[in-house]
């Protein structure tokens, strides 16, 4: 794009934010807006109509007026519509969590002439981070006053809208801020912080150990963890990859199954739309944005989006390296060990994606170690964490054969990650919550509705109309003790498959 014309939006989109209340601070997040430009073209020099493509492609060619649609829509927005959404007062948003009501079980009771003991509530203060989530979104003129098959701008609209949206549901689950500061922290990493810290038990994830989910087994270990004492929720939804579904389809004992008001009688093969447990029914719900085998996330990026990852190759790692040695915590069991490629990807600060990948030479890792990597950073050092991937036990050095085994921050020069099995690539995690609206033990705080700022017509001298689409939020985890997750979770028919006789 022309120097002049990124200048130009750079410009409009400070001085755009600086008129949305004030919050002068949020201008810096939007100094590589020329990176989102995105430009429906029209032109009549194309004779071959099955090459055209952007805005060149609404144009009518025939009597059929329907858009075809490959991509989502709004029924596809799972976790972030079951959400309790409220409004957050300011970008740096605060809130009190009362951890106790104070004193212990029993500890009321006195003598007549007694003195009276103390209990005072035990508080916590709490700060949340608003996030910004934005694009521009730009339509050439002609394309706009064409007699296309639908009206451009709308379209573009429309797009703009369900983009963000993929955006924010996919954070609500794997939003990382310490390494990708622009991001808000997804479910999985706030109930990982809080076992780290203390605050909750690690009853609150169960390891399937790279198994498929059949049977209720996990399902009661995380609601006995939720209801128990000090947590007092109730687990009322579970969010699952639709092969992780699949599974509970085909392999749940029918006594556990639930249907709304006894519509038919549970059996094996139909959907499981709920679970009978201890305190009720937790209802099941399919996520396509959770991690699952078509999911391209789980690949190093560069497979998928090589264009975006070479843009970015000057935060590239410099190297990674990998040592094993003995460690009795080690999940690599006799029948997992074997000999591993790594691959290491850098995450950009601002969200504009992840660098090409580095990789390890082959490692043997014997039963009993762990394999520490040790990544350095790239020369430019403007990264600020990385994702880790590994390939299958005994197989290829190849990039599009790895699988995603864990996000770190960047640590400085060097920065390295522990692999002891415990996060195993190629499988699925599933995450379990209190949604009852009297807890309000999650949801999401919005800052403002989704706006639309138009910017003036010819930017940069082009004919085009221009807007940028902004909504800004974070989740918000009011209590931890609530929640929980099915991790390392392998599909039954699963074609990846991280160890070779497994």
């Amino acid at each position: 794009m022309n120097p002049t014309i990124i200048a130009q939006l750079q410009g409009l989109a400070a001085g755009s934010l600086g008129g949305m209340g004030g919050h002068g601070s949020a201008s810096g997040s939007l100094s590589d807006f020329g990176d989102l430009f995105k430009a429906l073209d029209s032109t009549s020099a194309q004779s071959d109509v099955a090459q055209l493509t952007g805005g060149a492609a609404l144009g009518i060619q025939s009597l059929d007026r329907i858009m075809k649609s490959t991509v989502f829509d709004q029924k596809h927005i799972v976790f972030f519509k079951d959400l309790m959404a409220t409004n957050a007062t300011n970008i740096v948003d605060e809130y009190t969590r009362m951890n106790s009501v104070g004193g212990f079980p029993g500890g009321s009771f006195n003598a007549q002439m007694g003195t009276v003991r103390s209990a005072t509530g035990d508080y916590q203060r709490e700060v949340g981070m608003v996030k910004f989530i934005m694009q521009l979104r730009q339509v050439g003129f002609v394309t706009n006053i064409t007699n296309n098959i639908a009206d451009a701008m709308s379209v573009e609209e429309n797009n703009g809208a369900l983009s963000i949206l993929q955006d924010l549901e996919y954070a609500l689950f794997y939003g990382h801020s310490a390494a990708c500061p622009v991001q808000f922290d997804g479910i999985f990493k706030q109930i990982d912080d809080s076992i780290a810290s203390g605050y909750i038990s690690g009853e609150h994830i169960y390891d399937m150990q790279g198994t498929s989910l059949t049977d209720v087994e996990a399902f009661n270990a995380i609601n006995s963890a939720i209801i128990g004492y000090g947590s007092w929720g109730t687990p009322t939804d579970v969010y699952l990859p639709s092969s992780v579904q699949g599974d509970l389809n085909s392999g749940l004992d029918p006594s556990y199954r639930w249907n709304p008001d006894n519509q038919n009688q549970p059996m094996i093969g139909g959907h499981v739309p709920g679970i009978r447990l201890t305190h009720g029914v937790l209802k099941t719900h399919i996520d396509t944005f959770l991690h699952d085998a078509n999911m391209p996330m789980i690949k190093p990026f560069e497979v998928t989006y090589s264009a975006f990852a070479s843009a970015l190759s000057t935060i590239t790692p410099q190297g990674v390296a990998a040592a094993c040695a003995s460690d009795a915590s080690s999940q690599f069991t006799a029948g997992r060990a074997g000999n591993y490629y790594y691959a290491v990807e850098a995450i950009d600060a601002q969200g504009q994606g992840y660098s090409p990948v580095v990789k390890t030479t082959q490692t043997a890792i014997s039963a009993g170690q762990k394999c520490t990597l040790t990544i350095t950073a790239s020369s430019a050092g403007t990264e600020t964490g990385y994702r880790v991937f590994r390939s299958r036990q005994d197989a290829a050095n190849t990039t599009g054969d790895m699988r995603l085994v864990a996000v770190v921050p960047k640590a400085g020069s060097t920065t390295t990650y522990v692999d002891l099995n415990r996060n195993i690539p190629g499988t699925f995690s599933a995450p379990i919550v209190d949604l009852e609206r009297a807890s309000d033990a999650i949801g999401w705080r919005q800052f403002q509705p989704m706006i639309k700022i138009p910017l003036p017509f010819g930017i940069g001298l082009m004919p085009v109309y221009s807007w940028f689409q902004f909504l800004f939020g974070y989740l918000r985890i009011t209590n931890p003790k609530r929640h929980g997750y099915i991790k390392n979770i392998l599909p039954a028919n699963a074609a990846w498959r991280p160890h070779t006789d497994e």
